[in-house]
């Protein structure tokens, strides 16, 4: 999709029948099953896992897979309709789904059929949660800093290190852990890191404190620390050495859904502040009547559109299999920075019942802050945005 010269049909969007019953069955769950527990959730920083247990019912955890694999046989536009749905409600519910997508979605792209048959099938059921083990305590948007270790040992490889900020952590019971199978070269920084797959009490694996960080809770991140990890080499994902594009590309995918995230919190936000300037009356007049509320609810309304089209849109380019990491980091931007600034609008409008812990409101402010900063910052965003803009105008190779 060329940024100089985009093809109309680079913008066609089309929702199938299919696609909105299905967006409908998630919004039912949503709204009458997640959307009574959701402050409970946070309040409690505690995921209710009958709820985990009903989504995989729903096929929430296989959606874009093939059906001999465990999943649904839909695509990624699919995936971030139920995304989008739940993250109106609760972001952090929304995430303990879509990280294990980081885990399924490598293993389907790059997996062997072994691995696919043995990991990608129960996760796709929603009958195991996975964690994507790649940020460390010096390595965040800098995947090639990575110290994690993995040295060859026999007929597998042993794994020492630590992970930091891994969602699903203390969930999962499959890893996707990247480490450092051969030290860093000059000039090829990002090459000898590899993929391995590990399971859930196996020696050496521990899971070590939980983050205190500001939003998701319920879902929050926590430590894993490898003592003497042994990995046999049949749990190896794609070639040795190369897991770097295994992660990048997971992360491009991945992108698509944090925008979905942003979406449904930008919606809830917007139908918060509705709510409230409808029914709360100061002066004898409602808050809609003025105008300075009506400004700031226009801004919401068109933040939200925005956020919708452009995610929609880059989920259907990844369809498309057409090139999408633009699509998907323009997506994130938007949809992230809408939560953010919906949400803070909204407080403006409530008042002091937008600042309050026990409304929706305060939450969505704390889990737009970290929204931002997954699957690549905003300004790392930015900065994939104009290296694709100048590899199209040929600056770059």
């Amino acid at each position: 999709m060329s940024t100089l010269s985009p093809l109309p049909s680079d913008y066609n969007i089309t929702i199938s029948e299919e696609q909105e019953a299905f967006r409908k069955a998630v919004r039912e769950f949503a709204e009458k099953e997640l959307a009574p527990v959701a402050q409970k959730i946070d309040k409690e920083n505690q995921m209710d896992m009958r709820l985990v247990k009903r989504a995989a019912d729903l096929g929430l955890f296989g959606i874009p897979f093939p059906e001999e694999y465990g999943g649904g046989a839909g695509d990624d536009l699919s995936l971030v309709l139920a995304t989008e749905e739940i993250a109106r409600f609760s972001a952090a519910f929304s995430a303990v789904v879509g990280a294990t997508y980081l885990v399924s979605t490598p293993i389907f792209l790059f997996g062997t059929e072994e691995q696919k048959r043995k990991y990608l099938v129960p996760i796709a059921r929603g009958e195991k949660i996975a964690a994507h083990a790649m940020t460390e305590p010096g390595a965040g948007s800098d995947v090639a800093a990575i110290a994690t270790t993995a040295t060859k040992s026999g007929d597998g490889y042993t794994i020492n290190g630590k992970k930091m900020f891994i969602t699903n952590g203390d969930k999962a019971e499959t890893f996707l852990i990247f480490a450092r199978t051969s030290p860093k070269e000059e000039g090829k920084r990002h090459h000898g890191i590899t993929a391995f797959i590990a399971e859930k009490g196996t020696p050496g694996l521990s899971v070590g404190q939980r983050a205190d960080v500001i939003g998701l809770r319920g879902d929050q991140p926590v430590e894993l620390v490898f003592d003497n990890l042994e990995v046999p080499e049949s749990n190896v994902v794609g070639e040795v050495g190369r897991g770097v594009r295994i992660a990048l590309t997971c992360y491009d995918h991945g992108r698509v859904g944090v925008a979905a995230q942003g979406t449904g919190l930008a919606q809830a936000a917007l139908e918060a502040a509705l709510g409230y300037s409808t029914q709360r009356q100061t002066f004898d007049t409602y808050l809609l009547s003025y105008q300075q509320v009506q400004f700031k609810i226009a801004e919401m309304t068109a933040a939200v559109h925005t956020a919708r089209l452009l995610t929609y849109w880059a989920a259907t380019l990844t369809k498309k299999g057409k090139d999408f990491i633009k699509a998907s980091s323009i997506a994130k931007i938007a949809a992230t920075e809408a939560a953010e600034k919906n949400a803070h609008m909204a407080m403006l409008i409530m008042g002091a019942y937008g600042v309050s812990a026990e409304m929706q409101v305060e939450r969505i402010l704390r889990d737009s802050q970290i929204i931002k900063t997954y699957e690549g910052t905003n300004d790392i965003q930015r900065l994939t945005i104009m290296k694709e803009v100048a590899k199209e105008m040929g600056v770059l190779g």
